[in-house]
């Protein structure tokens, strides 16, 4: 028996379809760079879907921004200093939006010696804080300013 072996390939029905127009399938040298095309991704390149991205946000970086509400007036007294920020803060990329995850614990110094200390510092809305040494009682008061002020200035990495 004469049996011819067939050659076969993945695109067997192309070379042997007259009708089926020639594709030119080589790489060509793009001449000029703004011929080509780059997609506008708000994170990596490599996500241009922007379906899911994560990335820390360095707690220097996030205390540097607090630094911007030395200054604030709150009650009869100034913040003076932004003693410490600790904890994590992420940045995410979903479904074609920027969002901040964050979980902080964060001290302010006030100029007549006292603090105030956030034990809980959230995304989600949790504001956990205590009063130490503040005799100001306005201070109290004019809390939800301090809340506003620092959830500005730790989601500016969101933009």
């Amino acid at each position: 028996m004469d049996n011819p072996k067939k050659e076969h390939s993945y695109t067997y029905w192309v070379k042997h379809d007259p009708n089926h127009p020639k594709i030119d399938c080589q790489p060509k040298k793009v001449e000029d760079p703004s011929q080509v095309q780059q997609p506008q991704t708000l994170g990596s390149q490599w996500n241009v879907s922007g379906t899911w991205e994560e990335k820390k946000v360095p707690m220097n970086d996030i205390k540097n921004s607090l630094e911007n509400i030395i200054g604030m007036k709150i009650g009869q007294t100034k913040i003076s200093a932004v003693e410490s920020v600790e904890g994590e803060a992420h940045l995410y990329l979903s479904r074609g939006k920027k969002r901040m995850g964050y979980h902080l614990k964060i001290t302010y110094a006030l100029e007549d010696d006292g603090q105030i200390k956030y034990t809980d510092f959230t995304d989600d809305g949790d504001r956990d804080y205590k009063l130490e040494n503040v005799t100001d009682e306005t201070v109290q008061h004019q809390i939800e300013d301090l809340h506003d002020r620092t959830k500005q200035y730790v989601e500016v990495f969101k933009n």
